[in-house]
């Protein structure tokens, strides 16, 4: 499957495919095959990467992944290739100050995590939608206040179709 990562202003993309039990990533023309294990009941994996082992602490915080490798903290966004392009054609703006949040592709809407009146920040989880069997979370582009919700849980939507107002 393939992602598209950012860490610090640097896109990258990645193939990942589990081989045997390990996960084989490919990045930048290079093949590596990596044994990662989560640590039950913890947000810390153990990774093998060519005999090397690491300790990888990682956290969700909105749509970013704070990830702490030996101790060197990186701030990771990481989506699919197929989701990360289609959210870059879909952002809309229909006025200044205003904000339509749309899905980037069909699917349900299984969860809506804000409220009409609800200030939100940028990058803030605003909704779910399940589409190919993966439920994905959509974000808040700029802060504001959501003034709409145009859709209610399990309603089918597409892009076309406007989700969320939000005013700036």
């Amino acid at each position: 499957m393939k992602y598209i990562a950012s860490v610090d202003k640097r896109r990258y993309e990645l193939d990942v495919e589990l081989q045997n039990g390990r996960h084989v990533v490919r990045l930048g023309g290079k093949k590596y095959e990596v044994d990662l294990r989560r640590i039950p009941g913890s947000p810390v994996f153990s990774m093998l990467i060519a005999g090397k082992s690491y300790e990888v602490d990682v956290r969700r915080e909105a749509e970013w992944l704070n990830v702490s490798v030996q101790g060197e903290l990186y701030r990771i966004s990481v989506k699919e290739e197929l989701w990360a392009t289609a959210a870059a054609t879909t952002a809309t703006s229909a006025e200044s100050g205003v904000y339509h949040l749309k899905t980037p592709m069909p699917g349900l809407v299984v969860d809506i995590r804000t409220r009409v009146g609800d200030k939100v920040q940028r990058g803030q989880a605003l909704m779910v939608i399940e589409a190919m069997k993966m439920q994905n979370e959509l974000y808040a582009q700029a802060g504001g206040t959501v003034k709409e919700i145009r859709v209610k849980e399990q309603d089918a939507v597409d892009p076309t179709r406007i989700l969320m107002v939000i005013e700036s």
